[in-house]
């Protein structure tokens, strides 16, 4: 394949010390279901048609294991290592997957040695109707990068992403319509951002986060409209430390789309949190949960 790339964001995968409650936050406070169950791993799907969102793996303090991405074919997953490897990146062979979705990939290591699965022909879900207030897939990743540059370079020169945006401290890259599937942001640690997912609509995020509220979880930040990207949001902070985000109404983008800089991402102070100058900043539990 001549120019091979990655086409979506398939899921992620955290660790997690206590299983059964982590797993039960994430159907019934969150609205995620159990797709799977295999070994010490819970998989967890929106109503869409993806085999699974999130994966839930037992067995310590908080980490970011994976992010798995999508790639068309068999094809496209070996031409994408192939040229990985030709880049000098850290990557391991292509195979078929283990797990209950199957499929066929392989595993590369960015510029902060995080790791990322890119996968085809994985088992997939009959889609169920949206519902009112849960998530339909996992939206985007955000991560932290000592050089957030380099390390959005090594995904378009690899990977084949487009830059969308860039702020004073964000990239924003993607490998579909949506806005953006992976963003990196300026902190001097390789660490977990965020996770997105997705919402069907205003009124169900307002009703997933109302869920929230209602089951001891307060909104950290939001609602509120981002700039880049220009979705609602509102984020939490999951019983383990990890910061989630409800997002909807992501904009779509295509090759036509003016990729914005710092100068065009100058926000009004007295809109400092949000676009709608509705929400207030982060709070000081979600910042320390982010950094």
């Amino acid at each position: 394949m001549s120019n091979p790339k990655v086409t979506g964001l398939r899921s992620a995968e955290f660790r997690v010390p206590d299983i059964k409650v982590a797993t039960r936050f994430y159907e019934f406070n969150w609205g995620l279901e159990v797709a799977a169950e295999e070994g010490n791993t819970v998989y967890l799907r929106g109503t869409g048609k993806d085999h699974h969102a999130l994966a839930l793996s037992e067995g310590g303090d908080k980490k970011l294991l994976a992010v798995n991405l999508a790639a068309d074919d068999k094809a496209a997953v070996d031409g994408l290592y192939e040229k990985a490897k030709g880049f000098g990146a850290s990557v391991e062979a292509p195979k078929e997957l283990r797990g209950p979705a199957g499929g066929y990939g392989f595993i590369f290591h960015d510029l902060d040695g995080r790791q990322y699965r890119i996968s085809s022909d994985l088992a997939e879900h009959e889609e169920k109707p949206s519902a009112k207030d849960r998530p339909t897939k996992i939206s985007h990743v955000v991560l932290n990068s000592p050089d957030r540059e380099a390390q959005s370079s090594q995904f378009i020169d690899l990977l084949g992403f487009k830059l969308t945006d860039r702020t004073g401290y964000m990239d924003f890259i993607r490998c579909s319509t949506d806005h953006h599937a992976i963003a990196y942001t300026t902190i001097d640690r390789p660490t977990l951002n965020h996770v997105a997912f997705e919402m069907p609509s205003h009124d169900a995020l307002m009703f997933g986060a109302g869920r929230m509220k209602q089951t001891g979880y307060p909104t950290e930040w939001g609602v509120g409209r981002h700039g880049p990207g220009n979705n609602i949001f509102a984020y939490f902070v999951d019983p383990n430390g990890y910061v989630i985000e409800y997002t909807a109404e992501v904009q779509q983008v295509d090759d036509n789309y003016k990729v914005g800089m710092p100068e065009d991402w100058v926000r009004p102070a007295e809109l400092k949190g949000d676009n709608w100058g509705f929400a207030d900043g982060a709070s000081d539990r979600m910042r320390a949960h982010t950094a």
